[in-house]
């Protein structure tokens, strides 16, 4: 793993951050985790009863990540034949 991506990166995902930590994003037991829009949408993705915030100046953040998660399918490293590129 890259010691350079957003703590939300999943460590088999190859993908880089889209840009610097602009939310939250919690899971079912209260737990969070700062992520690029990127990552955040990947791991809102694969989470159960998830929530995001956006962190502090990144309004609208959350939105987008909810919106990039909608098209997901959980764990979407698993699922991808070769990397892209960011979503």
């Amino acid at each position: 793993m890259v010691s350079d991506r957003c703590p939300a990166a999943h460590a088999e995902d190859p993908t880089p951050c889209d840009g610097g930590q602009v939310v939250r994003v919690v899971d079912q037991q209260g737990t969070g985790v700062s992520a690029c829009i990127h990552h955040g949408a990947r791991l809102y993705a694969s989470l159960i009863r998830p929530r995001v915030y956006p962190l502090a100046g990144h309004d609208g953040a959350a939105v987008e990540v909810y919106n990039l998660a909608r098209a997901l399918r959980p764990f979407p490293w698993v699922h991808e034949t070769s990397y892209r590129g960011p979503i």
